[in-house]
């Protein structure tokens, strides 16, 4: 589904995500938003989707095993010294 209304910015910079936008998500006061600006779009996410969709990027960044990331903890930090 493909909405697009238009908004107002205040003084304080502050906008309202219009009723049925929020009714369609379940949204409610309270609920929290990351806000992530890409490129020139400003773009809100709830925390739990965002986790959802980054979680295992990094995978594999210090080791594909856990002795691998423990040798790799340990050569960075005895460069600390």
């Amino acid at each position: 589904m493909t909405s697009t209304v238009s908004v107002r910015i205040s003084k304080k910079g502050q906008f309202v995500i219009p009723k049925n936008m929020r009714d369609a998500l379940g949204m409610k006061e309270g609920d929290e938003l990351l806000v992530t600006l890409e490129g020139r779009r400003v773009v809100l996410t709830r925390p739990q989707e965002y986790a959802r969709a980054t979680r295992g990027l990094l995978r594999g960044t210090w080791g594909r095993s856990r002795k691998a990331v423990d040798r790799y903890l340990q050569r960075e930090r005895r460069s600390w010294r």
